[in-house]
């Protein structure tokens, strides 16, 4: 005998000693885990007060440190009172509740106090829970009881109930509370838990006779009937059948599917966890996919537009969709690592506080802090479900603890998969919380309430020393229950990895994302300077709200164009976009960057404008009043090749860029309106400015020679009704005209028998030696004509299928100023390095091509243009259009000596060319002039 008192003593020690270091081990992963999450609380707090404030301000420091003090008071006492608890559960509750209070302050901060507060109490009612019971019997016992007074609740709210936002559903009762004046409950966050005593209590009573049923079911001769089957399945199928009707209940009073799909998953799971009977659940699923067809033809106005907005939100961005678009925005906004605390827009997704958490979380903390999220329910889950195994093993099983722990494990996950897959569009709104993370004070409340349920049970449960459990059935289907959780939450986890990585990019882009004008305001665009280096576009503003200004007259032009955040941009803004932005092809710089959000600074251009130039032909091209374009060239050499430098580029009529943003519907509903380029998009019908280069082409190939007579010079041609005669009739002193005179006489019959000798394919080949076939090489849009020759007679005066630009008149002209050459274009001269260096390039132009005409023969057929004040110009009006109106074109070029400047203009409606003479006359006085 004294051998074996003296070994249950030595048993007893034992036990004591591996009690006493099991506490000892759960305290302190406890306290490390909680350590964790205070670190992540008040770092993310004093980091949102810096960006905030730029210092330390009790505004945000208030709410986490109480949030602290609650939280270390909470373990204090679990670690007193029941030192056996599970030591994941509290540190779970502290972060997500952490986590909430973070969110509130950042997105809802008028409602921070009251959360504050409801947080408070709810931790408050979690340790009464977890503490203060002796035994849970009461509630199993009185099951009844508290499910009525859960239903007399609910009722007392269907007529007494209000809504605080003034309208919706009436879900809320008031309850008056010092200084804070008014604090809103919902019951139907009580009849959650209390739908979950009250069938975790009917299932342990159905317990006994499960065993009995499996037997029966398994002894049953297939001969039987029915009746025997259906009377087996009634303990259950009864409940499935009120619940259902509760669920519809629900349904009629809130309008919403969220809040009746929670209670009923709920209940089903907890049948299959019961009865272990797949039917149950199809049945069930079966059942509330008949209820939300039903709520989706009877109320239209809130089930239907969710699910018809779930299943394609794009067409209705701006509508109904708006909120769930504006979450999957947020995801993709944060990417993995996220925008960082205070620094994304996830105010842009209405109610997001108490909705759209997770977006908001994914937005600011990126994917590692949404999956954290996901991983802190999906550790919650397990541990839950651990308990309802744990209390079934040992000498004294006891399955009510079972029951309810799953339940409750049920019904938190349950509700964080409802809305974490709508906030992912893997399930259409419900418009329920968040568990412990939205604002809400009775979600809260009720919620910590489970949790402290959990860790009462956790500490009842824990096995000594660890045995099989008293129904190894039940354990199974609890563990089948837990892979289903894990399941679920991995598939939202691949979801925000979906949105936040793999579509981060199309969606960021979506012209409809507000993040991209957000986004914009910040960019420093790097300034577009002339030549001189006088300013013609730059940021100016604050650096969180920075617009686009352009000081010259005009605004420079469409060679410098516009830049909207509302509208996008043209003209330089449009091509150099990247560059003026600042941004990095390289990956981790450009990382780097996001990542400490460094407002981007981007690069200068410097375009081959003249500032003083540009302004002068704008006033000239508006003071007439007519629509056209106009290009002025500098032609000069580089390796040996003609280039030709843009000075000017006008368009007429202009717009001012600095009020794009609100003229922008009236300029783009004019057709052609005054956002087309006329300069290097208007194709005009060019009449007899083509003669020059036809004729040029005809000699040089020896087809002609400028002294051949002409025959029959002042005949005239009938085009469309319309007489085209001889610009300008003189006479030689008697003698015969020679196509050396047609520069001056500028003749259509001569040029019209030409066109028919030469043939299409000749005629053909003359313009495309002159660039007239093809768009000249820009970094802005141009346009060529590419039209075959039909009738080569009126393709020689320019009447048939070809038209031209004036900037591809311009470079043609360059060629007979020039040796010949078709000059390669220039718009940009040198875009400024990061080091403060200029990289000269000729972005976007063409090579030069193979000589148009000889030097010799340029030089001769330009000697023959008439000159007035050191100008030679070639000027005459060309009809254009169905309605036959007029163009009136000149090519120039300046000194007439010693070409350099070059110009072409086209003026739309004009029968004399004598405006546009005087245009382009002044432009290029002030060109040469020193």
């Amino acid at each position: 005998m004294a051998v074996l008192r003296s070994g249950r003593q030595a048993w007893r020690r034992w036990v004591s000693q591996w009690l006493d270091d099991r506490d000892r081990r759960r305290d302190g992963r406890e306290a490390l885990l909680l350590l964790a999450a205070i670190l992540f609380v008040l770092g993310n707090a004093i980091a949102y007060s810096l960006v905030r404030t730029a210092g330390l301000r009790w505004a945000h420091l208030a709410a986490p440190l109480v949030w602290l003090v609650v939280i270390a008071l909470a373990h204090g006492a679990l670690r007193t009172f029941r030192p056996r608890r599970d030591p994941f559960l509290l540190p779970v509750f502290a972060l997500l509740s952490g986590w909430g209070l973070l969110l509130q302050d950042r997105l809802a901060p008028n409602f921070l106090g009251r959360q504050t507060l409801w947080f408070s109490l709810a931790t408050v009612a979690l340790l009464a829970v977890a503490i203060l019971p002796e035994t849970l019997q009461p509630l199993r016992r009185y099951r009844y009881l508290i499910l009525l007074g859960g239903l007399v609740l609910l009722a007392i709210t269907l007529a007494f109930g209000v809504n605080p936002s003034g309208s919706g559903a009436a879900l809320w009762l008031p309850i008056p509370f010092p200084f804070l004046g008014l604090v809103y409950f919902q019951p139907s966050e009580l009849l959650k838990l209390v739908l979950v005593v009250f069938l975790a209590s009917y299932f342990t009573e159905q317990e006994p006779l499960h065993h009995y049923r499996r037997q029966a079911a398994r002894a049953e001769p297939s001969t039987r009937g029915m009746g025997t089957a259906f009377r087996r399945h009634l303990p259950f199928l009864g409940p499935l059948l009120l619940m259902w009707g509760f669920t519809m209940l629900l349904l009629v009073w809130q309008q919403d599917l969220g809040a009746a799909a929670l209670f009923f998953i709920v209940f089903v799971g907890l049948v299959y966890v019961a009865t272990g009977e797949r039917l149950y659940v199809f049945s069930g699923l079966v059942m509330l996919l008949l209820a939300g067809v039903i709520a989706f033809f009877a109320f239209d106005t809130v089930v239907a537009g969710r699910v018809l907005s779930w299943i394609n939100p794009w067409p209705n961005v701006s509508d109904r969709a708006y909120q769930i678009v504006q979450a999957l925005y947020a995801q993709a906004a944060g990417g993995i690592l996220g925008q960082g605390i205070g620094q994304g827009f996830p105010d842009y997704i209405p109610v997001v506080h108490s909705d759209f958490a997770l977006a908001a979380i994914a937005e600011e903390w990126g994917l590692i802090g949404s999956l954290t999220v996901v991983a802190a329910y999906a550790l919650l889950a397990v541990r839950g479900l651990r308990v309802a195994v744990h209390s079934i093993r040992g000498a004294r099983p006891n399955f009510f603890h079972a029951y309810l722990a799953a339940g409750l494990v049920t019904l938190l996950s349950v509700q964080a998969f409802l809305i974490m897959g709508g906030s992912t569009r893997l399930l259409p709104l419900t418009g329920i919380t968040l568990p412990f993370v939205s604002y809400g004070g009775s979600s809260l409340l009720v919620s910590s309430v489970a949790v402290g349920l959990l860790l009462w049970l956790s500490a009842a449960a824990e096995p000594v020393p660890l045995v099989p459990p008293a129904d190894r059935h039940l354990a199974r289907r609890v563990g089948r229950l837990g892979s289903a959780f894990l399941v679920v939450y991995f598939i939202i986890a691949l979801a925000l990895a979906y949105w936040g990585v793999v579509r981060a990019e199309a969606l960021a882009a979506r012209e409809d994302n507000p993040r991209l004008v957000e986004a914009e305001r910040r960019v420093n665009r790097g300034r577009i300077l002339a030549r001189d280096d006088a300013v013609l576009a730059e940021s100016v503003g604050s650096p969180d709200n920075l617009t686009r200004h352009y000081p010259l007259a005009g605004g420079g032009g469409p060679a410098v164009g516009y830049y909207s955040l509302r509208f996008g941009a043209a003209g330089s803004e449009e091509a150099f976009d990247s560059h003026l932005r600042g941004r990095s092809e390289a990956f981790w710089p450009e990382a780097i960057r996001r990542l400490a959000h460094i407002a981007p600074r981007g690069g200068d251009v410097r375009l081959t404008l003249d500032a003083g130039l540009q302004e002068a032909a704008t006033t000239l091209m508006a003071e007439s009043g007519a629509a056209g374009g106009l290009v002025l060239l500098e032609v000069t050499t580089a390796g040996g090749l003609p280039v030709a430098d843009v000075l000017a580029m006008v368009s007429a009529p202009g717009y001012d860029p600095n009020r794009i943003d609100e003229e922008f519907e009236t300029l783009a509903a004019a057709d052609p309106g005054p956002l087309v380029n006329r300069a290097a998009q208007g194709l005009y019908q060019p009449g007899l400015i083509v003669q020059p280069f036809i004729t040029a082409a005809a000699v040089d190939t020896g087809e002609l020679r400028l002294a051949d007579p002409l025959a029959d010079a002042h005949l005239p041609v009938t085009l469309n009704g319309q007489v085209l005669r001889c610009a300008t009739p003189r006479a030689v002193g008697g003698r015969a005209y020679t196509w050396a005179d047609m520069a001056v006489l500028r003749c259509p019959a001569p040029l019209q028998t030409l066109g028919n000798r030469l043939g299409a394919t000749a005629l053909d080949e003359a313009f495309a030696r002159f660039g007239l076939h093809s768009a000249p090489g820009l970094p802005i849009p141009t346009e060529g004509s590419t039209a075959t020759i039909a009738d080569p007679g009126l393709a020689a005066i320019g009447q048939e299928a070809l038209t031209v630009t004036p900037l591809q008149a311009a470079l043609a002209t360059a060629a007979l100023a020039g040796d010949g050459q078709l000059p390669a274009v220039r718009l940009v001269e040198a875009l400024a390095l990061p080091g403060g260096e200029w990289e000269t390039q000729l972005p976007g132009a063409s090579a030069a091509s193979a000589a148009a005409v000889s030097s010799s023969v340029a030089a001769a057929v330009r000697s023959d243009w008439p000159v007035t004040d050191d100008v030679a110009e070639f000027t005459v009006t060309a009809l254009s259009g169905p309605q036959n109106s007029r163009t009136a074109w000149v090519l120039a070029f300046a000194p007439a000596g010693n070409p350099r400047y070059v110009i072409a203009l086209a003026l739309e409606g004009m029968d004399n060319v004598a405006a546009a003479e005087a245009i382009g006359r002044a432009v290029l006085a002030q060109a040469i002039s020193p």
